[in-house]
């Protein structure tokens, strides 16, 4: 079973901005179909894999329930398609200049994915594009229904699977993938608070 990545569109971006973003998309559906990606999801070690529904209500799934989202493309409230839908919004969220950056946004179970100036613009400078695809699968975890817990141990579904996509492509696209980055990716999802509260303002749903 084959699943895909569709970005749908991208507001507020340049044509540049665009075109790196598509690229890095390209990337992220490369790693979701590779051989291999969904047996590392199935198999990797959660501290907590919590899904949030509709209706608010939170249980944890297994690796397997994990996959299955994914592979069915199941955001939130929708049959799955077999197809990670992406709207992408580049918005001006706080940067990292006093270790508190926001990377990305996203209400839970809801598109667009709000994703940092700030951060797009490194990722672009570094050409890194890895690091990107990486921060789109765990902004889509949160559209499919994925939430973080308090604990902030980084081991959580979006957290894992987003570091699954850069390990799969490491092999390929090693090249690329910017150290620097890969701490701010990895350490951002400590404090993230994207989606906890489906109402609070936007700077307060860090990823």
């Amino acid at each position: 079973m084959t699943v895909s990545v569709i970005l749908h569109d991208t507001a507020g971006a340049t044509d540049a901005e665009l075109a790196f973003i598509r690229q890095s998309v390209a990337l992220l559906r490369e790693a979701v179909q590779a051989p291999g990606f969904g047996g590392s999801v199935r198999q990797a070690d959660y501290s907590s894999a919590s899904w949030q529904g509709r209706h608010g209500n939170i249980r944890e799934l297994d690796g397997e329930g994990v996959w299955d989202r994914i592979v069915h493309g199941r955001e939130s409230g929708h049959c799955g398609d077999h197809a990670l839908n992406l709207s992408v919004e580049i918005a001006d969220l706080p940067d990292d200049a006093d270790g508190k950056g926001v990377i990305g946004a996203t209400r839970i179970g809801t598109l667009p994915i709000f994703s940092a100036r700030w951060f797009l613009a490194r990722c672009m400078a570094a050409d890194d594009r890895v690091n990107y695809a990486a921060h789109l699968m765990h902004q889509w975890m949160h559209v499919s229904g994925f939430v973080h817990k308090r604990d902030g141990d980084g081991r959580d579904a979006p957290s894992v699977v987003s570091r699954l996509v850069r390990r799969t492509l490491e092999a390929k696209h090693g090249e690329q993938i910017d150290a620097q980055l890969t701490a701010l990716v990895t350490q951002s999802a400590d404090g993230c608070d994207c989606c906890r509260v489906a109402d609070a303002p936007l700077d307060a749903r860090a990823a």
